[in-house]
């Protein structure tokens, strides 16, 4: 029996880095909108929360990722990345609403951040598709 080594790789890294980044984000410097001043939520809460739970199944998944041996796991894994991250795109402001205002914090640094880090993990995860299918 062939006993095969973990080697974590760059992209492993990468994808890493990039969830826990969306995630730490999205709960801190990316936040939505803070409460109301009698305490209850806004719309765009509830989206933020939505998109902390896509931002830490990316993260569960990049660190499946990371321990996974098998090149052709990897690359299943790769492609659920694509999906999960272009849905935290989709969601903001046409699945969950945001604030009415534009200048509001969901619209000018949730929703645009949200946009950046998906398109940042997807472009890791086709990266990492291509490179793992030339191992596999």
């Amino acid at each position: 029996m062939e006993n095969k080594k973990i080697n974590i790789g760059a992209s492993d890294i990468i994808l890493l880095v990039l969830s826990a980044v969306f995630l730490i984000g999205i709960r801190t410097f990316f936040a939505p909108c803070g409460p109301k001043d009698d305490g209850s939520w806004m719309t765009c809460h509830w989206a933020g929360q939505a998109i902390t739970g896509i931002a830490a199944v990316l993260l569960v998944i990049s660190v499946i990722h990371m321990f996974v041996k098998d090149a052709k796991v990897k690359q299943g894994l790769a492609i659920a990345m694509i999906p999960t991250a272009l849905f935290s795109v989709i969601l903001p402001g046409n699945m969950i609403g945001l604030c009415m205002m534009n200048t509001m914090r969901c619209h000018s640094v949730m929703h645009p951040a949200t946009i950046v880090m998906s398109v940042l993990m997807i472009a890791a995860a086709v990266l990492d598709l291509i490179m793992q299918r030339k191992k596999g």
